[in-house]
This record gives structure tokens, sequence and C-alpha cells, in this order.
């Protein structure tokens, strides 16, 4: 359909289907709902009508199009709402099992696989740190921190993916 549209009927067509988008509502309809606005304004052209004083405003077009189609206003909002929460709620749960796991990896691997925590060994310019330098070996160091990246990694992946399943069953 080749039809210029006015810079009213532009912005008027992009609100609806930007709303029509932040609702959830599949491609599919907003296409078919566009075409079906188009259509309406070449129609009231034909006619000689204001098409967009026939539609009203954006928000209203949206409202009565998601009444007309049974979709709960109230229980989209409240629905994006809880996504947002779980959101941060699966975002939180991912990093701190990732800082756990890491941090007790580190721990676990210098204790048993360094020379850190040995009490007869003695090197004063090795300097210990838990999260970056727990042997005094460079690739050795560096070894363990990717085995204790990757787990950590692995652990809170695995923890977040839990959560979601958990969340999902409810």
């Amino acid at each position: 359909m080749n039809l210029k549209l006015t810079m009213k009927e532009k912005q008027f067509l992009n609100e609806v289907l930007e709303e029509l988008k932040q609702y959830q509502v599949s491609s599919k309809s907003r296409n078919n709902i566009k075409q079906q606005i188009l259509e309406h304004i070449q129609e009231a052209r034909e006619h000689g009508q204001d098409s967009l004083h026939e539609l009203g405003d954006s928000t209203t077009f949206v409202k009565d199009f998601l009444d007309i189609n049974g979709i709960d206003l109230h229980a989209k909002m409240t629905k994006m709402r809880k996504s947002d929460k779980r959101m941060g709620i699966l975002l939180l749960t991912g990093s701190l099992s990732f800082i756990f796991t890491y941090l007790a990896s580190q721990l676990i691997l210098s204790m048993f696989l360094t020379e850190s925590f040995n009490p007869q060994y003695t090197n004063r310019s090795f300097d210990y740190h838990i999260f970056y330098q727990i042997s005094d070996h460079t690739w050795w160091n560096f070894m363990l921190i990717i085995i204790s990246f990757s787990t950590a990694l692995l652990v809170s992946v695995l923890t977040v993916k839990l959560f979601v399943s958990k969340i999902r069953g409810w």
C-alpha cells in the first residue's frame, strides 16, 4: 500500500505500534493493526474526513484494542513488573553464587595445590591475595585462576537455571 502519511499520522502509527510492542503483542498482530490503520486512513481521505479524529489518541486506541481482544491490561502490567523483579533476583543470585564459588575455589586450590599455606615455605617477595595471587609461579597462578573462574561460571549458570525452573514451576 503506497500511502503518503502526514507527520501526525506517522507519529500516531509509531506510538500505537510501540505501545503494542510494550504490551508484548505479537509482531503479526502489530502488522495487522498497522494495515488496518493504514486502510482506515486511506478510506478517511477518500471520504474527506479527518482519520485521526475518529481513531482518537494512541493510548485510547491501544486500550480499546486490548479490551476487544480480551487482553487484560492490568494483568500484563503486573506480569511485566514481576518479570523485572525476577530478573533482578536472578542477577543477584547469579552474582552472589559466582563470587562465593570463586572465592571458595580459590581458597581450596590455594590450600591443596600451592605452598601458600605451608608454614615452612618462606618467600618474602610473595604477597598472597585470594582474588588474583594464590601462587608465586605466574603460569600456575594463571591456571588456578582460570579453573576457579570456570568453576564459578558453571556453578552460577547452573544456579540461575535451577532458580528459573523453580520459578516457572510455581
